[in-house]
């Protein structure tokens, strides 16, 4: 009972993350999704830009730019008040991930 109910917060949360790009950065197209046991993950790519969100107990969104890894955290630091895997933390992050996309005209 427990592995189905870890499979469906996964699920949930690559449904919330899938359901965010659409709405939100339309032109990224899904790479992967993968889910086992508690661990889940999305990659998004657009040009030479990949984005892959991806957690367990906690997440991290990481940017790829010309294949050179860059952490979410380092463009605003205020995600590391929002690393709890949970549905608005989610969100949190990924409307900064939007507004660093945006400003950084990639």
């Amino acid at each position: 009972m427990e592995s189905n109910m870890v499979k469906s917060f996964s699920a949930s949360y690559i449904s919330l993350v899938m359901s965010y790009f659409k709405d939100n950065l339309p032109h990224y197209r899904v790479i992967t999704e993968t889910s086992h046991g508690p661990h889940w993950a999305v990659r998004f790519a657009k040009d030479e830009i990949e984005i892959n969100v991806s957690g367990d107990i906690g997440f991290s969104v990481e940017i790829f730019i010309d294949k050179t890894k860059y952490e979410l955290w380092q463009y605003d630091r205020s995600v590391n008040e929002a690393m709890k895997t949970n549905e608005m933390n989610i969100l949190y992050q990924l409307n900064v991930l939007k507004r660093f996309l945006t400003e950084t005209a990639i």
